[in-house]
Formats: C-alpha cells, structure tokens, sequence
C-alpha cells in the first residue's frame, strides 16, 4: 500500500471512530423535579386521630351589636319617650285651656327639669289663644343613651298643628322639622330638659298623630 493511501485509511477510519461517541451538544437532559416530600411518619399507637388533627382555631371575632332600643323606634314603656309624650299633650291641654301659670299646671311642670321650666313656660304663654286639636304630632327616630341621659332623635311637627278656634282651621300650612330632645333622670324620675328642632325638614309620615 503507498503511503498517500495508507494515510487516507487512517483519517477514515479516526472518523468513523469519532462519529460513535455521543456529543455533549446533542445529549438529551433529563427533567429536574423538586424532591418529593418525606413520607409522614407513622402515628404513634394509641393516639387516634385527634392526635394527627390540626390545632381548633379560635372563633372569629363578631362586631358589636348596638343594645336594644338605642336606634329607631324605643318601646311603648320607655320611659323617656313616655314623658316627653306626657310633655307635649300637657302643653296642648294648657294651650287649649288658656292657661300658663306654673302655680295652676302641676301636671305641666311634673314633666319639665328646672332649667327647661325656664324656656317652656314662656313658649306656652306665647301659644295662648289658639286651639290644639291634639300634641304637637312627633316621631322618634333614635336615640342616644346613658344610665341617666337620653338624647332622642325626632321629627316633629313644629307648625300648622294649632287651629283658629272659630273655623278649625290650621292656622299655618304644616311644617315638619328634625329635633332633638334630652330627657334626664334626676331624683327616680325622667325629665325633660330641652327640646330644640333644627333647619332639616321631616316627611310627614315620620310623625304620628294624636288627637283629643
């Protein structure tokens, strides 16, 4: 064999040599996986299930809840509603009787602190003359209480209520405002102590009517 052909044998067959070895660019890779989680060790005998459960957790906090009677209409026996309910019809009754001297309306004053004494006698004497079919008609919408303090919400009517006593009729067209009226507890008894309305008109059908 010359020495050219011996040499073209040789790189043949070192090719095909090299051809059988796998490369590293076209070796395929095998999908990495994250370790699988141990096995749970066996409970131990005589623990039961409850021994495996999770710990209880404690019940949700639940918001608070507003006492009985401290929004919207308060109970029939309430007592603050009571005496300012007592109040106005003992106010309509001297009106109509034409009478404001504190001396002859015990029944007047028994409803009133000293300090309301002082603005409800003169708004008495100012409603002299007219004729009052009934209570100024009011609502009460809520209230805002302590052990010897309620604040009461209210839609009262404020005017169009008295009536001319020759012809019955209303004197004013009605209006209705929001008031606001605080009864206190002092010596046992609930009293009220002011009664202001405010500027906000009320719907009618926020009062109720009581007639004599």
């Amino acid at each position: 064999m010359s020495a050219a052909r011996a040499r073209r044998a040789a790189v043949l067959l070192l090719s095909a040599a090299l051809l059988t070895v796998p490369s590293a660019c076209t070796r395929a890779t095998s999908a990495v996986a994250p370790p699988a989680a141990p096995s749970p060790p066996a409970a131990q005998a005589g623990t039961g299930a409850a021994a495996a459960a999770p710990a209880a957790q404690p019940p949700a906090a639940q918001p608070p809840t507003e006492e009985a009677g401290a929004v919207g209409e308060p109970a029939a026996e309430d007592a603050a509603v009571a005496v300012l309910h007592d109040y106005l019809r003992q106010q309509a009754l001297a009106v109509n009787a034409r009478q404001s001297d504190p001396a002859a309306l015990p029944a007047f004053t028994a409803t009133l602190t000293p300090a309301a004494r002082a603005w409800a006698l003169p708004l008495l004497a100012a409603n002299i003359g007219d004729e009052m079919p009934g209570p100024y008609p009011v609502g009460v919408l809520g209230s805002t209480r302590t052990p010897d303090r309620v604040e009461l919400a209210l839609c009262l009517q404020d005017r169009g209520w008295q009536v001319d006593r020759a012809t019955g009729r209303p004197l004013n067209p009605p209006h209705r405002s929001r008031a606001t009226a605080v009864v206190v507890r002092e010596g046992g008894r609930w009293l009220v102590d002011d009664l202001t309305a405010a500027a906000e008109e009320c719907p009618a059908d926020q009062v109720r009517e009581e007639r004599f």
